[in-house]
């Protein structure tokens, strides 16, 4: 009985084992079928995406250094944007080297520059992308937004105004450029007017201080520390205003007062060549930067009719036509003449001169008393050694402002010529890289590259197909 017991139960164990297997296979048919499936769902997804690529390579019209030329652009915008100028402007000029007139590429590139405080550069790129792209109205923007960086407002403005009136009359960016610029000028303008009230309340003060002294000195030593010519001068305009001439003969009389107001001076002056001398004497370019002092007259003269007679009697002394025996040395000295002339028909420049002679004669004072606190006045009398101190004085103001003048037009040109040399600079550079562009082209170096780039596309056309079946 035990043991058929245990056939007994055998048989439906054997039963249940049987039943599990067949559901296994099932189970593992149904799973390869997925499988199968998935792999020919894949295939045909990868089939898709294949020819989609080469559908796209086949529609593609740019040929293999245009594509190369927009990857390194996109790069370059992609710096610029993350505020990496100067990896930007390297990304760009890769790009100009296979595209050298490109005139967008030019255009960002000045931007970038000129984000990284290179406005020479950015000045250089704007203006090639100007010269490719003459109708373009950002390339113009550029270029005066690289002006203005530089301080040429009035340049920058003219710019912007083109861009108005000939190209875009909505353009944004010239609007607000032309406004900043109008400001600047206007700003500069407020500059000059301020520095100009100043020196007028500065001459006012000197003529008040001066009309106070002039107050409290001895009539007799005001008498006697006048210039004789200056006294000359006035006593003639004084007969003058006593004896009034009838109107028939008022204009013989004004000329008859010119002729011997010059007769007057020449004789004060004394020789052509004792003239000509003092004119060009030892570094005469800086002593003759003082108007009154060429035309040996007290700078406190303001009136126009006593300093044209004193230029007429001068120049009548030193004209090359007067000087036969030196007319060389005549020409220059008439010359130094005639430019301290311009100097006083300028009212503003002539204040400004007038300025700076009474800043000289108060730091001569100043000087001389040092030196006589100091016991170096030596056998000089008082009025002397007063002057001498003054007209040193006053000669070193003029030529510190004319050597500070020198100064900044040496800087100026120093500039100009860096900025020049860098535009030849650059425009070598970009002729080398259009010759070495041009060679490659023309040579079989281009063509056996872009022919291993289609070798490499058809063999990766070919790779897919074979894949794809």
């Amino acid at each position: 009985m035990v043991g058929r017991l245990d056939e007994e139960d055998r048989k439906p164990a054997e039963n249940g084992s049987n039943a599990n297997d067949s559901q296994q296979q099932k189970r593992e048919e149904n799973g390869g079928a997925q499988q199968q499936n998935g792999q020919q769902k894949d295939e045909k997804d990868q089939q898709k995406e294949n020819q989609q690529e080469d559908k796209e390579v086949e529609e593609d019209p740019r040929e293999e250094w245009e594509i190369r030329r927009d990857e390194l652009k996109s790069t370059a915008d992609s710096h610029f944007r993350s505020k990496s100028y100067a990896l930007a402007t390297q990304a760009y000029q890769d790009a100009l080297q296979l595209d050298p007139t490109n005139h967008i590429i030019l255009s960002n590139k000045s931007a970038a520059h000129l984000a990284n405080g290179e406005k020479s550069k950015a000045l250089h790129d704007a203006k090639k992308c100007v010269e490719h792209a003459s109708s373009w109205a950002k390339g113009h923007t550029r270029l005066a937004a690289a002006m203005a960086s530089l301080g040429r407002f009035n340049e920058a403005a003219s710019v912007y105004s083109k861009v108005l009136n000939e190209l875009d009359p909505d353009n944004a960016m010239a609007k607000k450029g032309l406004d900043d610029c109008r400001a600047n000028q206007q700003k500069a303008r407020e500059e000059k007017e301020r520095e100009a009230r100043e020196l007028q309340m500065k001459l006012d003060r000197q003529k008040a201080e001066k009309e106070e002294q002039e107050k409290n000195a001895d009539k007799g030593a005001g008498a006697d520390e006048g210039d004789d010519l200056l006294d000359d001068f006035f006593s003639e305009v004084e007969k003058v205003s006593e004896k009034p001439k009838p109107k028939s003969d008022e204009a013989n009389s004004k000329s008859d007062e010119a002729s011997n107001r010059i007769k007057t001076q020449i004789s004060d002056l004394g020789t052509s060549s004792s003239q000509i001398d003092r004119l060009l004497q030892t570094n005469y370019e800086w002593k003759n930067r003082n108007p009154f002092y060429v035309l040996d007259i007290p700078h406190t003269i303001d009136d126009d009719s006593v300093i044209s007679a004193r230029y007429r009697a001068l120049s009548l002394l030193v004209h090359p036509d007067k000087c036969p025996d030196d007319p060389i040395r005549a020409k220059d000295a008439f010359e130094q003449v005639r430019k301290a002339m311009s100097q006083m028909n300028d009212e503003d420049k002539r204040r400004h001169v007038q300025a700076l002679v009474e800043q000289g004669m108060k730091q001569g004072k100043r000087d001389w008393e040092a030196e006589k606190a100091k016991g170096n006045s030596g056998a000089i009398g008082e009025e002397e050694g007063l002057a001498e101190a003054q007209n040193r004085a006053t000669m070193k103001i003029f030529a510190e402002i004319e050597q500070k003048r020198r100064n900044i037009e040496r800087r100026k040109r120093g500039y100009e010529q860096r900025e020049r040399a860098h535009e030849d600079e650059e425009k070598a550079k970009e002729k080398n890289e259009m010759e070495h562009d041009k060679r490659w082209r023309e040579g079989e170096r281009v063509d056996k590259r872009v022919g291993n780039w289609r070798d490499f596309q058809g063999g990766a056309a070919g790779k897919k197909s074979r894949t794809n079946e």
